[in-house]
């Protein structure tokens, strides 16, 4: 594998939330802030980290660039639910390459063979749309209110 992938801790907080800049926060349910989405997602329901939901810090080398947040349904389905790259790296296909990684090495990366998958985009984030088509995903289809675009992925058998 070329990333390293750690669990997100509170030790990560300040890179991630400097990640959040103008555009992240548009595009992101993380108008409050990463620590505040987390805690959120950890105590919500029958999230349980480590089992059916995960929150990645991305690294290349000794230097974090990404994180990403994923659960898992009752049906085996993942979903993506937030992934935020270091605007220095942008544009650059570093999102697509970590994207790409996880899904092809999910069982070393989260202990769970994703299969299936299920990403949510912000319809005019065009940067994040093409990211995911990238990596495998594709347009399914647009929540009724317009408001959110819907990307699925299915392992190549």
């Amino acid at each position: 594998m070329k990333f390293e992938w750690v669990d997100y801790t509170t030790e990560y907080s300040r890179v991630v939330e400097s990640w959040l800049d103008r555009e992240a926060k548009r595009f992101t349910g993380c108008d409050d802030g990463w620590d505040d989405f987390f805690d959120y997602w950890c105590n919500e329901g029958d999230h349980k980290k480590g089992e059916n939901f995960w929150d990645k810090v991305v690294f290349e080398g000794s230097t974090p660039f990404a994180v990403i947040a994923l659960g898992m349904n009752d049906n085996g389905e993942f979903i993506i639910s937030e992934y935020i790259v270091d605007p220095k790296k942008r544009g650059k296909g570093c999102g697509t390459a970590a994207l790409r990684e996880l899904l092809a090495n999910s069982t070393e990366i989260i202990g769970k063979d994703i299969r299936t998958a299920e990403a949510v985009i912000y319809p005019n984030n065009i940067a994040s749309q093409k990211a995911f088509e990238k990596a495998g995903f594709r347009f399914s289809s647009m929540h009724p209110d317009g408001d959110a675009s819907y990307y699925t992925y299915t392992k190549p058998i």
